[in-house]
């Protein structure tokens, strides 16, 4: 229905992008990651889903369409409503997600919180022909978990590992999070 919205980034405020389109501000419901990086006053592509129900019209929004596909399936598990599905996409990667939900590794998604053992029984038994497992080995998946956990920005730390991965592609976890480390403090 609406697929994207052009605008000003004019902030964040509880959980919503606020997006100046012309004379009117909308509140796009997003992840955490999605535009934390964006400074006032950027122009900005919003990837949005609009959801309807009785008592609500909320649109939903995200920094790729790759997020919004996730987005759009994570919502049609049984139990599964657009707020859990904001919430996990909030805690864990979408290369993270696909490549456990492909591997069936119920253990891996109830350990994402807002996840529990039932609900990823559930992701899995669902949406496992829908994922692929992405080209991510674990070594990066787990350092990238720990730079995130460190304080660090989901899309820094993907970023920081995909270079160090490069300079070293045989690095173990403790060495490739290091060289991480490294160039974050570059940036």
């Amino acid at each position: 229905m609406i697929e994207q919205i052009r605008g000003k980034f004019l902030g964040r405020s509880e959980g919503k992008v606020l997006v100046d389109v012309g004379n009117i501000v909308l509140g796009i419901i997003c992840d955490a990651e999605s535009f934390s990086e964006t400074t006032e006053g950027e122009e900005v592509v919003v990837y949005t889903k609009l959801i309807v129900s009785q008592e609500d019209m909320s649109i939903y929004g995200f920094n790729s369409k790759e997020k919004r596909d996730v987005f759009e399936k994570l919502i049609k598990v049984s139990k599964l409503g657009p707020k859990s599905a904001i919430k996990i996409l909030s805690s864990a990667s979408i290369e993270l997600l696909s490549t456990a939900i492909a591997n069936g590794d119920i253990e891996r998604l109830s350990s994402i919180p807002g996840i529990g053992k039932k609900t990823a029984e559930r992701i899995v038994a669902e949406l496992k022909d829908e994922f692929e497992p992405m080209q991510v080995d674990e070594v990066s998946l787990e350092a990238i978990e720990a730079l995130v956990s460190l304080g660090y920005a989901k899309s820094q730390a993907q970023n920081a590992v995909k270079h160090a991965r490069k300079e070293f592609p045989d690095a173990s976890l403790s060495k490739l999070i290091k060289e991480s480390l490294k160039i974050l403090s570059k940036m």
